[in-house]
């Protein structure tokens, strides 16, 4: 079974995901820990869940794993172009 380049970006989105929430919930839970409320601790732990999360997109994205915001179609060139222009 061959992988396409969706596919893969969606594997590496939720891998991004599924660690983002478990830096954020061992990051409340330490907080918990250091006597801080409930409420403190889960806005410490949605605010490390927030950090790790855009931390691997970006990285992942200047490692060109993934492409956000780019065109699935396939790139035109300038030849293309002026040979649709032209009629062949």
């Amino acid at each position: 079974m061959r992988f396409t380049s969706g596919h893969v970006r969606a594997l590496l989105v939720a891998l991004a995901f599924v660690s983002s929430v478990l830096v954020g919930v061992v990051a409340g839970m330490l907080a918990h820990q250091d006597d801080k409320s409930i409420a403190g601790s889960v806005l410490y732990g949605g605010g490390a869940f927030i950090s790790w999360m855009t931390l691997s997109l970006l990285v992942m994205g200047a490692l060109g794993w993934i492409s956000l915001g780019e065109s699935t179609e396939p790139a035109t060139t300038d030849a293309d172009r002026s040979s649709a222009r032209s009629g062949g």
